[in-house]
């Protein structure tokens, strides 16, 4: 059923499975290993690209609309979401509006920001989250009475069910990887939740691969919007959506979900998120950042040792890209 549904190219894969060797010896950690999708894109990696595939097919292929497309997103001023929807949607031939909330200023926030203010056709912002969500309701109500422009509406984080699926691909890109002697089966494999997408992509396809992998989802999002009843929500709509006979039922409480590495709030870093992302940098000269893969980082590494599972194949999920 995945291979029915539409999806426009605009990534580079499979990417990557490296060893973190180096990190490995660092941790004490025996088969430590990362799949690269910070090199997703040519226009900026991440795990936006994935999703972005499918929306933005079936954003051209929207029988209401006419003319060059719009598209209209939502997410923080420092978004990788909305940077890669804006990059790559004009590198598509859409026109890209977008409302935006005010996050905490980090660096790579700030970059993110100058990337949307120079690309995007329009930009909405707003002081709050709720005020966002709010907002973009109703310019959902007003294209849906027909006021105004059509537009097609890509939600926070690209996370639907269609967004999702970029994501059940992904798990069988790895299965494949596996059987081709990249890396071994991951005991566990550990992904920042915010909007819940990835991670819901992620638990279907490792079902729909085989895979005995525990998803670990590390949360850096509020509870309002990152929580185990969001993320079963996602799997059974994106179940049903590829046409799994088995969608009814997702028990929230077998969705296995880090709290305690998100520290006092979303972009807020934690010491842990700063020690990961300065280790990565040394260890592996690879770059994360403090709002989803340093406290990824940070969770995956508290995760296991409480566990004691230092012995285990460990996959992170890198999902960062920008540039």
């Amino acid at each position: 059923m995945i291979e029915s549904i539409p999806y426009l190219s605009l990534g580079n894969f499979p990417t990557p499975v490296e060893r973190l060797s180096n990190l490995e010896d660092a941790l004490g950690f025996k088969s430590l290993w990362i799949k690269r999708d910070d090199l997703s894109g040519p226009l900026g990696g991440g795990n936006k690209v994935r999703k972005l595939e499918y929306m933005f097919a079936a954003a051209e292929s929207d029988p209401n609309a006419d003319g060059r497309k719009t598209l209209f997103t939502i997410g923080p001023t420092g978004s990788n979401h909305v940077r890669a929807t804006v990059v790559y949607g004009k590198a598509s031939d859409f026109r890209v509006e977008c409302l935006l909330f005010k996050q905490p200023r980090t660096e790579y926030s700030e970059t993110n920001y100058r990337t949307i203010r120079e690309q995007a056709d329009r930009i909405h912002e707003v002081q709050h989250m709720s005020t966002m969500f709010a907002r973009y309701a109703s310019e959902q109500i007003k294209t849906f009475l027909g006021i105004g422009e059509e537009r097609y509406f890509i939600p926070a984080g690209g996370s639907s069910p269609l967004g999702s699926v970029g994501y059940v691909k992904a798990v069988l890109e790895l299965k494949s990887q596996i059987e081709e002697d990249l890396l071994p089966e991951p005991r566990f494999i550990f992904v920042p939740v915010g909007t819940c997408g990835t991670l819901a992509g992620l638990i279907v396809g490792a079902r729909l691969a085989g895979l005995q992998t525990q998803i670990v989802g590390v949360r850096v999002a509020d509870w309002v919007v990152a929580n185990p009843w969001a993320i079963s929500r996602m799997v059974r709509r994106t179940l049903r959506l590829i046409g799994a006979a088995d969608a009814d039922y997702i028990n929230p409480r077998r969705i296995e979900l880090w709290h305690g590495d998100f520290g006092k709030g979303y972009a807020i870093p934690t010491e842990a998120s700063m020690r990961a992302v300065a280790l990565m940098a040394e260890q592996e000269d690879i770059t994360l950042e403090n709002t989803y893969t340093g406290k990824t980082v940070a969770g995956l590494v508290h995760y296991v040792k409480e566990h004691g599972w230092e012995g285990e194949p460990i996959l992170f999920w890198h999902t960062y890209g920008g540039r």
